[in-house]
């Protein structure tokens, strides 16, 4: 038996699929870490820490994307993400703190050999601040041609990397990355495809 932990930032992203996992399974866990990855890093090393073997963490959430051909309410499957955030702002460019020599590559950038086969694999960017404003979106597009951005997948792949666990980022695009306007979102529509493929995709793997 496959034990199953559903992560994720917040209640309202994966209620749905928390009421099915309560009446349905019983052996998958489900945490909620709160926003962002401080609250993310420590809410899953402690959960990890004092509950016993994990054999797949699954991250789930809404995000935005970069490329306007990715409709909003798509469901995606994350399989490379980075802090893009960490390091050093040059007058002329940004230099990641890898370049810096403050830190290994592969503490800033993840990868997973897990996959959902039904869903498009893209590459991800976790963020303290989400862009919205032309010139920070064409500054991390330039510098890291990222498909979407979240607040937390990639502080998940970390803690996963350490304790030696296999990961799954599934996100639902809730609006496109562009100088930002809310009234162009649909978070219910991504939150509803997110929870409907989570369902599937746990069923698969009960």
């Amino acid at each position: 038996m496959t034990r199953l932990l559903l992560v994720a930032a917040t209640r309202q992203e994966i209620a749905q699929t928390e009421s099915f996992i309560s009446a349905n399974a019983s052996d998958i866990s489900v945490l909620i870490t709160g926003v962002g990855m401080v609250n993310t890093a420590i809410a899953l090393t402690e959960h990890l820490s004092a509950n016993g073997q994990t054999d797949l963490v699954i991250n789930a959430g809404i995000a935005g994307a970069f490329s306007s051909e990715v409709e909003i309410g798509t469901v995606v499957q994350v399989v490379k993400d980075v802090f893009s955030e960490l390091g050093v702002e040059e007058p002329a460019q940004f230099v990641p703190a890898d370049r810096m020599g403050l830190m290994d590559h592969d503490e800033l950038a993840f990868s997973t050999a897990k996959r959902c086969a039904d869903l498009k694999e893209v590459n991800g960017i976790t963020v303290n601040t989400v862009h919205g404003s032309e010139r920070s979106i064409e500054e991390v597009v330039g510098r890291l041609r990222p498909d979407v951005e979240t607040m937390e997948g990639a502080a998940v792949a970390a803690v996963c990397r350490k304790f030696g666990i296999p990961w799954m980022q599934i996100r639902a695009i809730s609006n496109h990355v562009e100088p930002r306007d809310t009234s162009k979102w649909n978070i219910p529509l991504a939150i509803n495809n997110l929870n409907g493929t989570l369902i599937k995709l746990l069923e698969e793997l009960k």
